[in-house]
């Protein structure tokens, strides 16, 4: 019968990575969410190790007032660790002792990392000897897998032992994570890559989960060398600490490019559906109609252009937020690499880095430029029918003004018409009483003088001729005028 794998001096520390500022509330503001991660660490987990110190965590942070969450960045500058309202940056926890178990130790160290909230938090036996099996008294619960801790970021849990009982390095890392996982991460956890450090194995498992605060990211490290741990401890763990904070932030705005892309490209698509639109637009007799058409169009392209360019310019902070990230990162496994020893071998860790700065930075590169030639198109588009637009105003303005004159001229015959029957009447009622007063003689006599009624009318064509004569110019330069 095979004997049961043992492991000795057990420890597991939990890096999350939880953003306190939010961009799209404007520079520096807080995120709603901010606290959340103190509050899972201390309801959550201080309460499956019912550890007092972890459960009062919030009256030990400066960004807690009377047990409220209220950040100040004057008192919570936090880059060089001083989270706590003491001096000290590490909390230690109470040993605990249970029946049958060996003693729990414990500590955590909160911290802010620009705008990123994160923790040392580490639970750990003393001098023991336990089966692989009794992993789960350090994850109870799984209180300390990505589903309880929530970190919007993601996280990565840090599993440390010194083999006993053991087939192979690779086998007993397996069987660990298994054990401390217990079967909670929606996605298994699977194998990803191994290295050394400071002279003894590390293995690499993700669940590779698109959801930061789902995915499950966990090193185990099986001390061989007898070196490991009388490196300077403080200082690879602040490095360690930064290298992990990029690779959450790499991972996470990656998979968020994804998702602005994928939006970027339904914009596109339905902007797409409303190219045929201009031909059938164009077929349209009615001006009035067309020109309405065409405007509401060029109104719901330009929306949607819009949200296209607010999706590219989303892009383009993932690539520099992923630039800056690499480069943080890459400044953080150099220092690593400077505290190691002969013979190790972080190249999975540099692995990530070229995936970083070849896959992912230059797949935003290629989806940029995707979305950069579609929005020349829809540019060029929308100034078609702005000057589709254009035009059919002007000649509808133009058909407009001369229907308009047409009107006009029209109206002045009428008026001419109506004016001329008023006037010759008034001229009539006005000689008619001279005809009973004075009778016509219907046999002309060129000798008489002209009968008064004859006279009025003739007099009367001639003055009206003679008026009109005069106030037409003086009539037409004012339309003139008025009309410019």
């Amino acid at each position: 019968m095979n004997e049961p794998q043992q492991i000795k001096n057990p420890s597991i520390t939990l890096y999350p990575f939880h953003l306190r500022d939010d961009s799209d509330e404007g520079y520096g503001q807080v995120a709603k969410n901010a606290q959340n991660l103190w509050e899972n660490l201390a309801d959550n987990v201080g309460k499956e190790f019912d550890i007092n110190e972890l459960k009062s965590l919030r009256d030990k942070l400066n960004c807690y007032k009377n047990g409220h969450y209220k950040p100040d960045d004057k008192q919570e500058n936090l880059n060089d660790g001083k989270l706590l309202t003491s001096d000290e940056k590490t909390l230690k926890f109470q040993p605990i002792t249970q029946p049958d178990r060996p003693t729990l130790y414990g500590s955590i160290y909160p911290l802010r990392i620009h705008d990123t909230y994160t923790a040392d938090l580490t639970f750990y036996y003393r001098n023991s000897k336990i089966k692989v099996s009794e992993l789960t008294q350090l994850n109870p619960q799984g209180c300390l897998l990505p589903n309880a801790i929530k970190p919007s970021l993601g996280q990565t849990l840090l599993l440390y032992a010194e083999p006993a009982v053991y087939d192979t390095y690779r086998k007993l890392a397996d069987e660990c994570v298994k054990a401390f996982v217990q079967n909670k991460p929606e996605k298994s956890v699977d194998f990803r890559a191994e290295g050394k450090l400071f002279g003894s194995p590390i293995f690499e498992y993700d669940s590779r989960d698109d959801d930061a605060t789902k995915r499950c990211h966990i090193l185990v490290w099986l001390k061989q060398n007898p070196e490991t741990l009388n490196a300077d401890v403080a200082e690879f763990n602040i490095y360690l600490i930064n290298l992990l904070c990029s690779r959450a932030k790499i991972v996470f705005v990656y998979h968020e490019s994804r998702k602005k892309y994928r939006k970027a490209q339904q914009i596109v698509g339905e902007l797409e559906k409303k190219l045929p639109e201009f031909s059938e637009i164009e077929k349209e007799q009615n001006r009035q109609v067309k020109l309405q058409k065409l405007k509401k169009l060029l109104a719901e392209v330009r929306t949607k252009m819009f949200d296209c360019a607010q999706q590219m310019r989303y892009l383009q902070e993932d690539r520099n937020t992923i630039d800056t990230n690499a480069e943080n990162y890459g400044e953080a496994l150099t220092k690593i690499k400077s505290l190691c020893i002969d013979g190790d071998n972080l190249d999975f860790l540099q692995k990530f880095l070229d995936l970083a700065e070849n896959k992912y930075q230059r797949q935003i590169e290629i989806d940029l430029n995707y979305l950069i030639a579609s929005q020349d198109l829809f540019q060029q588009s929308i100034s078609t029918v702005r000057g589709m637009v254009d035009i059919e105003q002007v000649e509808l303005d133009t058909e407009q003004e001369q229907n308009e004159k047409t009107r006009d001229r029209q109206l002045e015959n009428i008026i001419f018409f109506v004016g001329t029957a008023i006037g010759g009447g008034q001229i009539f009622s006005a000689a008619y009483p001279l005809i009973k007063d004075t009778p016509i003689q219907w046999q002309p006599n060129f000798y008489l003088p002209l009968h008064p009624f004859g006279a009025t009318l003739i007099y009367s064509v001639l003055f009206g001729l003679g008026f009109g004569l005069v106030t037409f110019p003086i009539v037409w330069v004012a339309r003139k005028i008025l009309s410019k």
